[in-house]
């Protein structure tokens, strides 16, 4: 914006005081608006500083207050030690029910792609219809929960030999979500919750997902921050089945020698025999007892490098022979047993 003087003077001309007066007056009436002007400037700066900042706290103490990270449940009911997730209710084995709303907290969570969505309440579903077996539970945007008898991977590179439902967790950024169709990966939206083991259209054994898994370790598994308190590292099999005079592989990237890790071996029975519950969890010791017939190695070893364990059985297609004390001895049958292999390395 151009300004005019309102009266020019020529050298060698006398100037009347009232023209000069005039320039002074029209000058300092241009300089009064300019200030208005810079200071009209100054306040929108100010406002639009100021609502962008409160905006910035806001999506601050949001992420602060709900823990966003991704392809997790970032906050829900919790029980009573205020630390471990309480989402599966197992009130009527029948029925897969929700903690969520009315006496208990709201659930919000966020899928892989970062979209968060607050859940008041979660419809239950009837468990008649589903074959036996172990099922991952998945929570959609939309509500809706989904069971697939799959796995879930995590991982940079595509899964190899994937199975119809499988899900897959794609750790690169920008992370995204995926499940197998058959055919190929499509996206997913799905936020899983844990898993419910069926038999015969009852849930005997529910397990909850951990929450705000917002670290990954070199191999890729969710750690939580409580986790990361005590283990650095943890590398954990899916249940897997394994029959006799052969073996199960776990790789893991630990990269150190095998007495700095500590390993467990896990047994889940399927079907109730002798004094063993369909649902028990045994604590596997390691051993690889000869008998004085071919087929009487009952126990089973393990193989331990820096980045795998490799866990193998004997001749026998028993597991063990053992009663807790009772009379007699009850047979365990490898084929009535799913394994698991834990690896953790301490801290220390």
């Amino acid at each position: 914006m151009s300004f005019n003087i309102p009266n020019t003077f020529v050298a060698g001309t006398k100037a009347k005081a009232d023209e000069v007066n005039e320039n002074f007056t029209s000058l300092q009436n241009e300089l009064n608006k300019n200030a208005q002007t810079v200071a009209e400037i100054k306040t929108d700066i100010d406002y639009i500083k100021n609502d962008f900042m409160d905006d910035i706290a806001a999506e601050i103490e949001m992420l602060s207050q709900s823990q966003k990270s991704k392809f997790s449940i970032n906050s829900a009911n919790l029980a009573e030690d205020g630390k471990t997730p309480d989402i599966l209710d197992d009130t009527d084995s029948s029925t897969l029910a929700f903690k969520v709303g009315g006496e208990y907290p709201v659930l919000i969570a966020t899928n892989a792609a970062g979209e968060s969505e607050t859940f008041e309440s979660i419809a239950s579903i009837s468990l008649s219809g589903y074959a036996s077996g172990l099922y991952n539970i998945f929570l959609t945007l939309e509500g809706n929960v989904e069971l697939f008898q799959a796995s879930v991977y995590r991982s940079a590179k595509v899964p190899d030999e994937p199975v119809i439902n499988d899900v897959w967790l794609m750790t690169l950024e920008p992370w995204a979500s995926y499940k197998y169709n058959g055919v190929s990966w499509v996206e997913y939206d799905g936020i899983p919750l844990g898993s419910v083991d069926i038999v015969s259209g009852k849930a005997y054994e529910l397990v909850n997902a951990e929450f705000n898994t917002q670290y990954l370790d070199s191999d890729c598994n969710f750690l939580t921050s409580r986790g990361r308190e005590n283990i650095s590292r943890r590398f954990e099999s899916n249940w897997f089945t394994i029959g006799s005079k052969s073996a199960f592989t776990l790789n893991h990237n630990l990269n150190i020698k095998p007495e700095r890790y500590s390993i467990k071996l896990l047994a889940r029975v399927k079907s109730t025999v002798g004094n063993f519950n369909a649902g028990d969890i045994l604590n596997l010791g390691y051993c690889n007892f000869m008998g004085n017939v071919a087929n009487s190695e009952l126990g089973c070893i393990l193989r331990c490098t820096n980045t795998s364990v490799t866990v193998g059985t004997g001749n026998s297609d028993y597991a063990c022979y053992n009663d807790f004390g009772g009379t007699g001895y009850y047979g365990l049958r490898r084929d009535n047993l799913q394994y698991k292999l834990i690896v953790t390395q301490d801290v220390n």
